[in-house]
């Protein structure tokens, strides 16, 4: 019986085989979702440069003025340009428009819409809600995404002019600073809420000594204030989360947050970054600031990390959930802290890469994520100075109109 059996279980194995090797090789994985874009600002000219990273196609628009301040929408569809010294704001279409769960490409375009308030400053978006602060006049621009193309954006007032911040809320209604004076300087004191088309729901409860700072989850809002982080939920309620004993005069003035995690991040250049915990009230170190090396901090879109460049060139990635180091690597050479803003690097990040202007090379370049190896730089020309994601990364299926 063996000497049957064996030849036909060695055929068998032979057919099986032949069968595994005719499956088709996997394709290999691309080094970034085809569909994301990235919009680079120029450090001495009024243009922008939206840069496909994976075929290295370069578009220029011209824009209001150099050096704007660049935000993604909350879509990712279109990158917001804010130009303070030129009280612009303009709106870049990706052409990239996500739409349950596949893509649909457009053109790439400047949108219809444009704001010219004075003092445009402060930016926050959250599901399909943006809004801009307008310090020299106290109101905000606000607008949904599928409101730019149309230009339907609207400008409401809704405070006296002051260096201004807010939180847009799960139900579109906003947590907004307002200025009483109780404060010498153009930093608010209160915060209240209002709807999405101005009408006041609570008035600020808390008053501080001044508040700068603006962050949120959704269902609750924080503001950096020298008191404490002011925490403001949609029913109005407010209360203070008091900074550890070893603070002394410094306060957090930059904090950061995401629908994603329960918790902040706030930075102070005086000592570090930190975690912010409404749940227990507490505040702790995450990294500490030495001789102002910590130049660039955020969030990704998922919340899941965060990252801080220091000046020597390293990027730190801390578990945005844990607070732990995960990882870091050198991606830029080393620059000084005093250098001028328009003199150093920027990053920004994706799912899958990191990318960080070079100003030497005129270009931007393209580390892996993954282990933070260089993939290549991109030539985007003349000086770019900062650099923002939009369109899409999880590399969905793009499905034609």
């Amino acid at each position: 019986m063996k000497k049957i059996l064996l030849p036909a279980l060695l055929v068998g194995l032979f057919v099986a085989s032949c069968k595994k090797d005719d499956k088709p090789a996997p394709k290999p994985e691309q080094a970034e979702a085809a569909y994301l874009r990235l919009v680079v600002s120029d450090v001495d000219k009024a243009q922008i440069t939206i840069l496909e990273p994976l075929t290295k196609k370069t578009t220029v628009f011209p824009i209001k003025a150099a050096q704007p301040t660049l935000y993604a929408t909350s879509t990712g569809q279109f990158a917001t340009v804010i130009s303070r010294t030129a009280n612009t704001v303009e709106f870049l279409n990706s052409g990239i428009e996500k739409h349950a769960g596949h893509l649909h490409v457009h053109l790439t375009e400047m949108a219809a819409q444009k704001f010219t308030e004075a003092g445009p400053t402060h930016y926050y978006a959250h599901d399909g809600l943006n809004a801009i602060f307008n310090d020299g006049t106290g109101s905000l621009s606000i607008f949904k995404d599928s409101e730019l193309e149309a230009g339907n954006g609207r400008v409401l007032p809704v405070a006296t002019p002051h260096h201004g911040a807010m939180v847009i809320f799960d139900d579109h209604t906003l947590a907004v600073t307002q200025k009483d004076g109780s404060v010498s300087g153009t930093l608010p004191e209160k915060v209240k809420i209002i709807d999405r088309f101005g009408t006041t729901l609570h008035e600020g409860t808390i008053a501080t000594k001044g508040i700068h700072g603006d962050a949120g989850n959704g269902k609750l809002a924080a503001f950096g204030c020298p008191d404490g982080i002011l925490t403001v939920q949609q029913n109005g309620t407010q209360s203070l989360i008091p900074y550890p004993a070893d603070f002394g005069a410094a306060w957090l003035g930059t904090v950061l947050g995401s629908k994603a995690l329960p918790h902040f991040f706030g930075y102070t250049a005086a000592l570090g970054l930190y975690k912010i915990d409404p749940a227990t009230k507490k505040i702790t170190l995450v990294l500490k600031s030495e001789n102002s090396n910590i130049h660039q901090y955020m969030l990704d879109t998922d919340g899941k990390n965060l990252y801080v460049l220091l000046i020597d060139g390293t990027l730190k990635i801390f578990d945005a959930v844990t607070a732990q180091l995960k990882k870091e690597g050198k991606i830029t050479t080393a620059f000084a802290a005093t250098a001028a803003p328009a003199l150093k690097p920027y990053f920004a990040v994706s799912r899958k890469c990191v990318y960080i202007t070079d100003q030497a090379a005129g270009a931007v370049k393209m580390f892996s994520l993954h282990d933070l190896k260089e993939i290549s730089s991109i030539p985007v020309g003349n000086k770019p100075f900062k650099v923002l994601v939009v369109g899409d990364q999880e590399g969905l299926e793009v499905i034609n109109d």
